[in-house]
């Protein structure tokens, strides 16, 4: 019940969060943090994690967006570098100890503020822990299509080791002419294979954006 509570007082103080309701979400996010805290948290084992270190992967998200829609950017991005790290210290489990990956939410709020090097980055690592993804592939087409709108090539030459055996890469070029024909090249490959994707039965909802705090809040 502690995990329940914590994770429905995390939802609200998100949903707060992204709608507008800075105030109400704090209040979700300090009644969360009463409970991630609780001694018995630490004791208390869903499969191959505690739940007080599955409830610190969310505390820096849930303030993390708390500060983006409160207009606190780069403590926003802090924060949720924070929550990546810590979900990726969570030991092995499967499914997955948390199971909506923190670097969509990371990569498309620096993608939607022209931070491309660092949200390329962050994409092509969620590629690789989770591959082909739909989330990530839309993060990562819109951090290739922002750097061909103000002339930059993919920062993949620099972090090949990010990069997938699945996910195509731009070929490194000195020339800025090949240099935005291997970015186009590279766009329309993970266009060809999200709407391959797509096809399936079991994709009954359209993606737009790589987490839906991305998208403009309702308020």
């Amino acid at each position: 019940m502690l995990f329940r509570s914590a994770s429905l007082h995390f939802a609200r103080g998100l949903a707060f969060a992204n709608t507008g309701k800075p105030e109400l979400a704090i209040t979700e996010a300090n009644l969360f943090d009463d409970l991630r805290l609780n001694p018995s948290a630490g004791v208390r084992i869903l499969h191959n994690n505690t739940v007080h270190d599955l409830l610190a992967v969310d505390a820096p998200m849930l303030r993390g967006e708390i500060a983006y829609f409160s207009g606190n950017r780069e403590e926003a991005f802090s924060l949720l570098r924070k929550a990546v790290s810590l979900q990726d210290g969570l030991n092995f489990d499967e499914p997955w100890g948390k199971m909506q990956p923190i670097r969509h939410a990371l990569g498309g709020l620096l993608c939607k503020h022209g931070h491309y090097d660092e949200a390329e980055q962050v994409f092509r690592v969620d590629l690789k822990f989770h591959p082909s993804n739909p989330w990530g592939l839309v993060g990562l087409i819109a951090c290739l299509q922002g750097r061909l709108k103000i002339g930059q090539s993919s920062c993949c030459k620099k972090q090949q080791q990010a990069c997938t055996s699945n996910v195509p890469t731009a070929k490194p070029n000195a020339s800025p002419v090949a240099d935005r024909e291997n970015v186009l090249s590279e766009v329309e490959q993970l266009e060809d294979l999200l709407t391959e994707q797509r096809k399936s039965d079991w994709a009954d909802f359209e993606i737009s954006v790589p987490c839906l705090c991305c998208v403009e809040s309702q308020r």
